[in-house]
């Protein structure tokens, strides 16, 4: 067994608690290394709880393995999928999933669906699902319509100790997903209400604190949604809210820029809404998720009201978040990695050690990354990104024993 040896740099990482200057070294699978960790960052491995690897079904978008590949040069070691494949991911498909996720270079876990083939009407057998490894259960997507089968929901998760994760849009409210009301006029589509997600919001969260479930709040887009999810956390409700780099720094004026490229749901929202995001990073409730959505040239290059939603963000997210929020004083770099790291491992009881149990990003805040076409190492490239030059570089991954430099 070898050993890698990082000299003299700075440790920030809030899973252990330590924020020093050290020298460590790790047990590893390679030769004998020593680095010069001067002036770097060892943070623990990102995770993200919200990623969509497309596989299986999907796999002319991404798989599993190009997944894991844009996990790791983005240093994300721990990444949980969505369920929203084909077949969908219940039962045997969660067993053959684990099969192949044990295999790959990063930390790989899933949900199951919540519902039998995303379609609001039967609950799948989550007790079977727990068993076969499930972290949580959502229909992604899909809003549950149907409190009765919420409800019921909500008890078996709570004996369960696992989340239940929700996208928040009330289908009353939303005319053409993908774009805010407010932007889609150009293109002749009336768009999604701001109250579709906040409205569906506010009515789970009240279930999930008067039933004392866990409730993931997915990829929020507007700042009263977050004020929702902060006041129910006050109260007691053990919630989590999910905050994407998107919605922390773009608008829906960025859709005149960036055509499709620009096309989420929920949609970008209102400057206000962007800014009102950024002060909830590093609270207790909040993690980062960059809901990792991966589509192909073609599919994003038709016409605004026929492309699919969602952008790459695995291998961008800390880049753009340290140099948009970090850099310009909106949120400190504890806080940052903080709702990257300790908050949603904490909330989704993954596995993760910090630094001191080998599982760490090398940073170095002097560098920088630039995003073009040959940057990603995912199987789909479609990010409004490219072009952009961003403070900073991910130097190295350490993760399951093995060290990746970048």
């Amino acid at each position: 067994m070898a050993t890698l040896t990082i000299q003299n740099a700075h440790i920030l990482d809030p899973i252990c608690g330590i924020d020093e200057i050290q020298t460590v070294t790790f047990d590893y699978d390679g030769e004998d290394k020593t680095i010069n960790g001067e002036g770097c960052y060892l943070f623990p491995s990102f995770v993200d709880v919200h990623v969509h690897f497309r596989d299986p079904g999907f796999t002319h978008k991404e798989t599993l393995e190009t997944g894991s590949a844009a996990a790791l040069h983005g240093g994300f070691g721990h990444v949980v999928c969505m369920a929203n494949t084909k077949p969908v991911m219940v039962g045997e498909e969660i067993t053959a999933f684990y099969e192949r996720a044990n295999k790959l270079p990063v930390h790989v876990y899933t949900v199951s669906a919540l519902t039998d083939n995303l379609k609001g009407n039967v609950l799948v057998d989550m007790e079977d699902a727990a068993r076969r490894g499930a972290v949580g259960f959502s229909d992604d997507g899909f809003p549950l319509e149907n409190v009765a089968l919420l409800k019921e929901a909500l008890r078996r998760a709570k004996a369960l100790d696992l989340p239940i994760s929700l996208h928040e849009e009330d289908p009353n409210y939303v005319y053409n997903p993908g774009v805010d009301s407010r932007y889609g006029e150009p293109f002749g589509l009336k768009g999604a209400e701001a109250m579709a997600e906040y409205s569906l919001a506010a009515r789970d969260l009240s279930l999930a604190y008067f039933i004392g479930a866990k409730l993931d709040i997915q990829h929020i887009s507007c700042g009263l949604t977050a004020g929702l999810v902060e006041t129910f956390a006050a109260a007691g409700a053990n919630i989590l809210g999910e905050l994407t780099p998107h919605h922390m720094t773009m608008t829906g004026e960025d859709i005149a820029v960036h055509g499709t490229l620009a096309k989420m749901n929920p949609p970008l929202r209102t400057a206000k809404d962007r800014d009102e995001l950024a002060k909830f990073v590093g609270k207790n409730h909040f993690a980062i998720a960059t809901d990792h959505a991966p589509h192909t040239a073609d599919e994003k290059s038709k016409e605004f009201k026929d492309a699919p939603s969602g952008i790459t963000g695995l291998e961008t997210a800390f880049p753009l978040l340290y140099t948009e929020l970090v850099q310009k004083e909106k949120c400190s770099l504890n806080d940052l990695v903080t709702s990257l790291t300790k908050n949603p491992a904490t909330f989704y009881k993954l596995p993760h050690q910090g630094v001191a149990g080998g599982d760490f990003v090398l940073f170095n805040p002097k560098e920088k990354t630039e995003i073009d076409e040959n940057y990603f190492h995912g199987k789909s490239h479609n990010s409004p990104l490219k072009g952009r030059t961003f403070d900073g570089k991910i130097k190295g991954v350490f993760t399951k024993g093995r060290y990746y430099e970048f």
